[in-house]
């Protein structure tokens, strides 16, 4: 019996990520002001993406994205995620960008809530 996720070169305990880019808002948990991101790749369980504050492994934070593309913005799906910084990704020589790993614990869609 073959497993499907070495079949597609992922990791059996790895969820395949995707590089949708889309806008997002991210805080502390208990923190009242939003900061902006954007969201490098997301799977099942996580998302990464552009920072601009560092936070440590084990960080509470909540994330608002913003699911939408040209012809469906005002319709677009809109998501509150509450999470844990599991990696940090100091900038590089050949990258200059701050991301933040975060799991996604839980998550809701929520209605006409701006990014």
């Amino acid at each position: 019996m073959s497993d499907k996720s070495s079949e597609a070169g992922l990791k059996p305990d790895r969820a395949q990520r995707f590089a949708i880019p889309m806008a997002l808002r991210y805080r502390r948990r208990g923190e009242k002001s939003w900061r902006r991101g954007k969201v490098e790749n997301v799977s099942r369980t996580g998302v990464l993406f552009s920072a601009r504050l560092l936070m440590e492994p084990g960080s509470p934070v909540e994330m608002r994205l913003h699911l939408a593309d040209a012809t469906s913005v005002p319709d677009a799906a809109r998501i509150f995620c509450k999470g844990n910084v599991v990696r940090a990704v100091q900038p590089s020589a050949t990258s200059q960008t701050l991301s933040l790993a975060v799991n996604i614990q839980s998550y809701k869609l929520i209605p006409n809530l701006s990014v």
